[in-house]
């Protein structure tokens, strides 16, 4: 079953408190504590609290929380993209020509 984020708590207590809600709901969820469960950055912004993809909307009545709208990347970002990747081509095919005209 998929998982989905239903909250973003910035400290792993905070985290674990809302799966504790959410399990006494009925509700499975998980904690995941992305880079910070490996000690290689600060709990700030790491912490997701995980659901299964049907007990969604049941969660967020619980937490009285909305789910995330995500939108698609929008042109200007494309445009920025499109140029790194050019300028990575570019780079690369100048390192080949002077490798090769040695």
């Amino acid at each position: 079953m998929a998982e989905v984020p239903v909250a973003f708590p910035s400290d792993e207590v905070s985290a674990e408190g809302i799966a504790s809600t959410l399990r006494v709901a009925g509700i499975a969820a998980r904690v995941d504590r992305g880079l910070h469960g490996s000690w290689q950055l600060p709990a700030q912004g790491q912490m997701t609290v995980f659901v299964n993809a049907k007990d969604e909307a049941r969660a967020h009545k619980v937490l009285g929380t909305t789910a995330r709208e995500e939108a698609a990347p929008g042109p200007a970002i494309r445009v920025v993209v499109a140029v790194l990747v050019g300028a990575l081509v570019l780079g690369i095919v100048a390192i080949a020509v002077t490798l090769l005209s040695r």
